[in-house]
């Protein structure tokens, strides 16, 4: 997948066209994300044209009336998920540049003359144009005579999917709930720093990770996970907190991950780390050696559950 940084683009210049553009922030890339694009996609196909995606570069800038909102993916996570739907480009635009735009120039200087859309693909809420002041009817009527397909909301059984309700089933520790409107694991990437080593010392290496500033951050527990290392896959337990233990730092929650059957050194390496199920609460332990023993109850857990 082709990415242009709309931004950076001189106004003379334009993408490739004609496009069927999917248009959203698409933080996650949920379910509804992803029948959305695939609308587009599948537009696309049947017109013998190309498919892309609108979207933000700059996270939670674009959530404007959503101060508290966190970002539940990373810019280049994001288009990773978004290439595996198969789109053929992205279009990445900074929210500052364009909050001004009314929603006549957004469609005409944005879709039609930059990205080259004959057809956009929006979801049934969205807004666009200064202040939100554009909606889908709005991008209808704009797009004539051109094409614009509106996608209903998405449930699942009787939940809405939407990027909301994911954060909150996240902050909540409910990965698997998270896993179901997502329609993948939540996870991180982020690089592997140097910590106190003490896994190592006591036959439980682990690595360890900030969780990206800005970003939605799972109840503080004892997580099954899967760690992606080099095109392999393996199970770890990560314990996501302050560590009571060791040091007991409320201002300084991380995510330290035990990767069970791997020993090597990622120290700066960017690893995913994805969460499958919630094990248990953080807890205190008396001292190392009882810290040790509810580690490899865990990993028993951990690998019972990936068996199951």
């Amino acid at each position: 997948m082709d990415v242009y940084d709309l931004h950076k683009m001189q106004k003379e210049e334009s993408a490739v066209s004609p496009l069927s553009v999917a248009l959203g922030n698409f933080d996650g890339v949920h379910a509804g994300h992803a029948a959305l694009i695939r609308e587009a996609v599948a537009y696309a196909k049947a017109h013998g044209i190309k498919s892309a995606v609108w979207t933000f570069a700059d996270g939670t800038a674009a959530l404007p009336n959503k101060p508290d909102a966190r970002c539940i993916t990373s810019t280049r996570d994001k288009l990773a998920l978004i290439a595996s739907l198969g789109v053929d480009f992205a279009f990445l635009e900074e929210f500052q540049a364009v909050r001004g735009f009314t929603p006549e120039r957004f469609v005409k200087e944005l879709l039609i003359e930059k990205c080259g859309a004959v057809c956009a693909v929006c979801g049934f809420n969205f807004r666009f144009g200064a202040g939100g002041s554009g909606d889908n009817e709005a991008l209808r009527q704009l797009m004539q005579p051109r094409d614009c397909i509106v996608v209903p909301p998405v449930y699942i059984g009787e939940k809405l999917v939407s990027s909301t309700a994911i954060r909150t089933l996240v902050e909540d520790g409910d990965m698997e709930g998270a896993a179901t409107l997502l329609g993948h694991p939540f996870f991180i990437t982020a690089p592997v720093l140097h910590g106190k080593q003490l896994g190592r010392t006591i036959g439980i290496p682990t690595i360890n990770q900030n969780f990206p500033v800005g970003y939605v951050i799972p109840k503080n527990g004892i997580y099954a996970c899967l760690v992606d290392i080099v095109g392999e896959t393996f199970p770890g337990v990560a314990n996501v907190g302050i560590r009571p233990t060791i040091e007991n730092d409320s201002h300084k929650i991380n995510c330290e991950t035990h990767i069970i059957g791997y020993n090597g050194w990622l120290y700066g390496e960017d690893i995913r780390v994805s969460f499958h199920c919630r094990l248990r609460d953080e807890m205190k332990f008396e001292g190392v050696e009882a810290l040790c023993k509810q580690i490899h109850r865990d990993i028993e857990r951990t690998l019972a559950y990936f068996k199951k």
